[in-house]
C-alpha cells in the first residue's frame, strides 16, 4: 500500500543526519510512495535538481538573540508546519533532532498523522538547556515512534517513554569491501563540525604527545565551525603547522582513500556514519568510549580501539601503538568489514524503518 511520507528536519546542511534523510528518501521514493522533506531552512544547494522538486523549505531558520525572539521563532516554526501537517492529514511524519521532534510532535496534537521522530545522540550524554531537557521529557511520549540509533540511547529514552514506544535502529551503510590500495599515504583523519562535542582539540594534542608527526605522519580534520580559530591556534602553540591541516567541508571519500588511520575523539556521541564509512574503505578506526552507539560495531583490539573520553594520553597510546603495528591494522580492519556486513547493510536497516509505517 503507498503512504504519504513527510520526513522534517531543520535543515540539509552537512552531517550525518542529512544522510540519513535523503537515504530514506531515496529508499522510499523507490518504493512508489508519495513523499516529501520539509526543512526549516531555506538551502538546497548541494541537492540534484531532481530532488529539489521534493523539498519544502520553510525559510524559519534564523538567530535568536534573546530567549524571547527564540520563543517567537519556535512558535512561528509551529504554526508553519502545523499548517502544512494539517494539509497533509493521515501522513507517515518522521522528525529528526531533538528540537525538530519537540516542534512537529507539538504541530502535530490533535491531527491523524503518525509521527516517528529519531534521535542521534544519546540524551544522556547531549548538553541541551534545561527548558529542551524538560520539553523532550514531557513530549517525547506523545509520539507514535521513537527511534534511537544505539541501545544506550533507547535505555535512556524509556525513562520517560513508554518502552513498545522505543525502537533501535541502527546506522546503515551502502556496504561493498573495498580493496586496500598501496596509495594511502601517512594520515590520520578525522572528520566532523569542528564543534566543543567532537573534541578536536583533544585529537590534536593527542596527536602532538604521540609524536607520529616525527615519522612523516599528518592529521587531516575536515568540517567547518565555531571552533575552527580556537584550534588553529592551538596547532601554532603546539608547532604543529605543518602536521595539522584543516581542509574544511570536503569530498570525504576521496580522504577515505588517501588515509590510513580515522579517529573520532568525540567527548559524546550517538552512532557517527562517518565510522562505518571509514570502517568500509579500509580504515582502521580509534574511537571513544562516549560513543555509546559505535559500540553496536566496534570491539577493542578487533573491529577497533576504544580509548576513555576526555583521555589526551590513552588516545596519544593509541595513535602510537596502531601506527607502529601493521599487523593490528591488518586485523582491525578485516574485523571492521565483518562487522559491517552482519549489523549494518542498509537492506536489514531499511526493513526496520519500513515496519514503522507498517505497525
Amino acid at each position: 500500500m503507498k503512504k504519504k511520507i513527510l520526513l522534517v528536519v531543520a535543515s540539509l546542511s552537512q552531517g550525518g543526519t542529512k544522510k540519513i534523510v535523503l537515504d530514506l528518501f531515496n529508499y522510499w521514493k523507490k518504493k512508489g510512495h508519495n513523499i516529501k522533506i520539509i526543512t526549516f531552512d531555506n538551502k538546497t544547494q548541494s541537492l540534484n535538481s531532481e530532488s529539489r522538486k521534493y523539498i519544502i523549505r520553510l525559510g524559519l531558520i534564523k538567530h535568536s538573540k534573546t530567549i524571547f525572539h527564540g520563543i517567537f521563532n519556535n512558535l512561528r516554526r509551529i504554526y508553519k508546519l502545523r499548517v502544512l501537517l494539517k494539509e497533509n492529514q493521515q501522513s507517515e511524519i518522521f522528525s529528526f533532532i531533538y528540537t525538530t521532534n519537540i516542534i512537529t510532535i507539538i504541530a502535530n496534537l490533535g491531527l491523524t498523522n503518525h509521527l516517528i521522530i529519531s534521535e542521534r545522540n544519546d540524551p544522556e550524554f547531549q548538553t541541551i538547556s534545561n527548558i529542551w531537557s524538560l520539553l523532550r521529557n514531557i513530549f517525547y511520549r506523545f509520539a507514535d515512534k521513537v527511534t534511537a540509533n544505539s541501545q544506550k540511547a533507547c535505555r535512556t529514552i524509556r525513562k520517560y517513554v513508554p518502552s513498545k514506544k522505543v525502537i533501535f535502529i541502527p546506522n546503515h551503510i551502502f556496504f561493498k569491501k573495498k580493496r586496500l590500495t598501496s596509495k594511502k599515504k601517512k594520515i590520520i583523519l578525522g572528520v566532523g563540525r569542528l564543534h566543543p562535542q567532537k573534541g578536536f582539540d583533544i585529537l590534536i594534542e593527542s596527536f602532538y604527545l604521540s609524536k607520529v608527526y616525527h615519522k612523516g605522519w599528518k592529521l587531516v580534520i575536515l568540517g567547518e565551525g565555531l571552533q575552527e580559530k580556537f584550534l588553529k591556534q592551538k596547532v601554532k602553540e603546539l608547532k604543529l603547522h605543518n602536521n595539522v591541516l584543516f581542509k574544511g567541508f570536503q569530498n570525504t571519500l576521496n580522504w577515505y582513500k588517501k588515509s590510513k588511520i580515522f579517529v573520532i575523539s568525540s567527548r559524546f556521541e550517538g552512532t557517527p556514519n562517518v565510522l562505518l564509512e571509514a570502517m568500509a574503505m579500509g580504515l582502521p578506526s580509534i574511537i571513544t568510549s562516549s560513543c555509546p552507539g559505535a559500540m553496536y560495531y566496534v570491539k577493542h583490539r578487533i573491529s577497533g580501539l576504544i580509548v576513555p573520553p576526555e583521555n589526551t594520553l590513552a588516545l596519544a597510546k593509541s595513535i602510537t601503538m596502531i601506527v607502529n603495528n601493521k599487523n593490528l591494522q591488518k586485523k582491525i580492519i578485516q574485523g571492521g568489514f565483518k562487522s559491517l556486513t552482519s549489523l549494518a547493510n542498509h537492506r536489514n536497516i531499511f526493513k526496520r524503518w519500513n515496519q514503522c509505517i507498517l505497525n
